[in-house]
């Protein structure tokens, strides 16, 4: 492969945004008079999204509805604070520095709303630095659709198999492989109790950025 391009999912691989939204999920179980989630237990779902979180959070046994109602509540209060707490990843600094540097375009593909996303990257001084930014409205399908991958493809210009696609989820190994990219799981992410990551036939699995740095560095000597 000659690495051209670093694709990145977002939450749980570019961005440890747990706090921020787990945060909104304790105020909003708070404001329902509901016992807080435990941080640890709910992060393992934030790759899921706000939905899964509001599940996680009060339950399975709530009408769909009831259900709606609450995702929107989540996000209402998530966007007062998508940024506060929400960090790079140790590591990914250094990766996307060495990226800028040796003329590696890199850019984020995530199923996060697009409008949050954009907010995410700008609090972290990202937005203006990626290459590429698609959210999970962005096109009718989202991961595990190889579609937004195949659209980030012609953005840059580049063909699939000239990209690395990174995440921490079964859905982001199979969009990338779907479209022809080269993948690695990201194990620092949200994995949860229950996934097999060594299963999802990535063709990379990277414990740290800093692995991750290593993978493209040996990638890109080989160009």
């Amino acid at each position: 492969m000659e690495l051209k391009a670093l694709l990145l999912d977002l939450d749980g691989t570019l961005v440890d945004t747990a706090p921020d939204m787990v945060g909104a999920l304790n105020r909003l179980l708070v404001k329902h008079k509901r016992t807080p989630s435990n941080p640890e237990e709910a992060a393992k779902l934030v790759s899921n999204g706000g939905r899964a979180l509001v599940l996680h959070g009060f339950g399975n046994s709530l009408a769909e509805e009831e259900v709606d109602s609450l995702v929107d509540e989540f996000l209402t209060i998530y966007r007062e604070y998508v940024c506060v707490d929400s960090a790079l990843y140790e590591g990914m600094t250094q990766v996307l520095d060495y990226c800028e540097e040796n003329r590696l375009k890199w850019g984020v593909i995530t199923n996060k709303p697009l409008h949050l996303a954009k907010e995410v990257l700008t609090g972290l001084g990202l937005l203006d630095r990626c290459a590429v930014l698609l959210g999970g409205d962005s096109l009718p399908v989202k991961k595990p659709d190889p579609v937004p991958m195949l659209h980030s493809c012609m953005l840059l210009s580049l063909a699939p198999s000239q990209c690395l696609y990174v995440g921490d989820h079964l859905r982001d190994i199979q969009a990338g492989n779907a479209s022809g990219m080269d993948t690695a799981a990201a194990l620092w992410g949200y994995i949860g109790d229950a996934d097999k990551p060594e299963n999802w036939n990535a063709k990379y699995n990277v414990r740290q950025p800093l692995g991750l740095l290593d993978l493209i560095k040996d990638l890109t000597s080989k160009n």
